[in-house]
């Protein structure tokens, strides 16, 4: 197996076509590049210099090979280069809910792009328990979720205090308590869902529960299923900015503790980067501009 000395010593001889040059310019002694270059040519099984006098000429597979050594040991010194650096780059994997990447996400995403162009961000939506499971499991590098458990392995910091808003067709009365949605299906996500999860623990609260479960797969088929009839559902309120035909439903608060979530920004406490630190300043910065 080639490695990196070896195919610097080969650039060097390539190049200068002499072992005593190669050694000055490596700082070894003449016998250590003798030796590296035959370890080379014993693993390759083939030669690749003619020796003459104190000459070397390369031969077409010792030319051939000196192309990809360059583009090798190119590669390698960029990505010792990134390593070593403290500015964000590189590929960035980012979980965050589906609400947060529509209402939220959009501006801090763009300045996070413009300002550090290296990064290569790869967003992954979902809900809450799917998110905090790729994190755990090493899929995702970050996560933006509410509600998630507590793990003494995880760093964590507060983005947005979300408001939640119960959502109805525009002719429905007012929901004070679940005893005005008796009749109601609730659009939900899966189990795992924070949003679904808080909806429940109202309805309990109440000691009700709702008629019927309706388990849906995206805000879109949450806010056009309301709108149409088809039940109610609860929101971040930030959602609303972004539905184009908010006329066709009916705003309820959430009058308790339940009305409120913060999401939070979470990753792994040893996993901890500049790429993370980047979209964190990007985050408040965005929130503190809105504010």
């Amino acid at each position: 197996m080639m490695d990196i000395s070896q195919l610097k010593t080969l650039i060097a001889l390539v190049d200068t076509g002499s072992i005593t040059a190669v050694a000055r310019i490596l700082n070894r002694v003449p016998s250590a590049i003798t030796i590296r270059l035959q370890q080379l040519e014993e693993n390759l099984d083939t030669p690749l210099f003619l020796r003459e006098k104190k000459s070397l000429i390369a031969t077409p597979k010792a030319l051939l090979l000196y192309q990809y050594a360059q583009q090798i040991v190119a590669l390698a010194q960029e990505a010792e280069h990134q390593i070593k650096s403290d500015q964000p780059c590189g590929p960035f994997r980012v979980g965050a809910l589906e609400s947060m990447a529509a209402a939220r996400l959009p501006l801090p995403l763009a300045q996070l792009h413009a300002t550090y162009p290296a990064v290569e961000l790869e967003l992954v939506t979902g809900i809450r328990d799917t998110l905090y499971q790729s994190l755990i499991d090493g899929a995702l590098d970050v996560i933006l979720i509410g509600d998630a458990p507590q793990n003494p392995l995880l760093n964590r910091t507060l983005i947005f205090d979300e408001e939640l808003v119960l959502i109805a067709a525009k002719a429905h009365p007012t929901i004070f308590t679940p005893s005005d949605t008796e009749n109601e299906t609730i659009l939900v996500f899966k189990e795992g869902c924070s949003y679904r999860d808080r909806l429940l623990s109202w309805y309990q609260s109440f000691n009700r529960t709702p008629k019927r479960i309706a388990e849906v797969t995206s805000y879109h088929a949450i806010l056009g299923g309301v709108a149409a009839g088809m039940g109610i559902a609860i929101i971040p309120k930030s959602m609303l900015e972004i539905f184009p035909n908010t006329d066709l439903l009916s705003i309820h608060p959430l009058n308790t503790a339940l009305g409120r979530i913060q999401i939070e920004l979470i990753w792994r406490k040893n996993l901890a980067s500049a790429n993370i630190q980047a979209l964190e300043k990007c985050l408040k910065s965005t929130v503190t501009a809105v504010q």
